[in-house]
């Protein structure tokens, strides 16, 4: 089975290529081989030693590496030169000549963002969700009423960053794995990985959804939870995640088909 491959920082790990696949290391422990053909994705969270053989071979085998730094803030990520599908990417490339259609596509981007938004406050604030489908709202109404749960609950802005690069990640895998332009989007034209920042606009909600969700620390609870546990919770929500994205990107190559 395909997985995401993890790396939080810690002072002896060490990661190295070791032919097809990869050879993790710690002090005090016994080796661990990883073969590349399992890993579908890679986070990396701060400065974990690895070789650039390691980068290669995930690379070339087009498993996006994504780099977070210390607070999970996503920072890089690492591509393999690969083409995807060219039918696709032809389609992609003819949206920065057609304006209206770009246009079209942009707010289809936009509508699925807003529904997200209002299914996460209908579960959560019924009341508010009433009066904004009356009403409407902006993103910054949404960030605020955000923000107002999270201090209720107590969530860790740095919780949100962790799974905010985590989201990021699976959305470069899927696009890559179909064969999409991961630079060719709309809504963030012309700038690096847009496409993979229009779908993660899109999605947004649902990783805020995890966030107000996430566990308590009854202990500390200002601190964040950990990578380990973050991770779990994102991997647990990773299946319906999936689901959505892969759904959006079916209405998505329809749309430039049809248009």
């Amino acid at each position: 089975m395909e997985k995401t491959l993890y790396l939080s920082e810690k002072q002896t790990l060490r990661i190295r290529c070791d032919g097809p696949s990869l050879w993790v290391q710690q002090a005090n422990s016994a080796g661990q081989r990883v073969p590349a053909r399992l890993v579908r994705r890679a986070i990396v969270v701060g400065n974990v030693t690895l070789d650039s053989g390691t980068l290669t071979l995930l690379a070339q085998r087009g498993v996006p590496i994504a780099l977070l730094d210390r607070r999970g803030e996503p920072l890089a990520m690492v591509l393999g030169l690969q083409d995807g599908t060219r039918q696709r990417r032809v389609r992609q490339a003819a949206l920065s000549e057609n304006r209206e259609k770009r246009e079209h596509i942009a707010a289809w981007f936009e509508a699925w963002e807003h529904g997200r938004q209002l299914r996460l406050v209908k579960s959560l604030d019924p009341s508010r969700e009433r009066e904004w489908r009356c009403t409407g709202f902006r993103r910054s109404d949404y960030e605020d009423w955000l923000l107002t749960q999270a201090r209720t609950r107590n969530c860790h802005a740095r919780s949100r960053t962790f799974l905010t690069g985590a989201l990021h990640e699976l959305i470069a895998a899927e696009l890559t794995s179909q064969g999409w332009d991961l630079h060719a989007g709309v809504r963030e034209l012309g700038t690096p990985l847009a496409l993979v920042k229009d779908c993660y606009s899109a999605l947004q909600p649902d990783i805020d959804r995890i966030w107000l969700m996430l566990p308590a620390r009854v202990s500390e609870p200002r601190r964040p939870l950990s990578t380990r546990a973050l991770a779990g919770c994102f991997e647990s929500a990773r299946p319906r995640l999936e689901s959505l994205l892969r759904s959006m990107l079916g209405q998505y190559a329809r749309l430039l088909w049809e248009i």
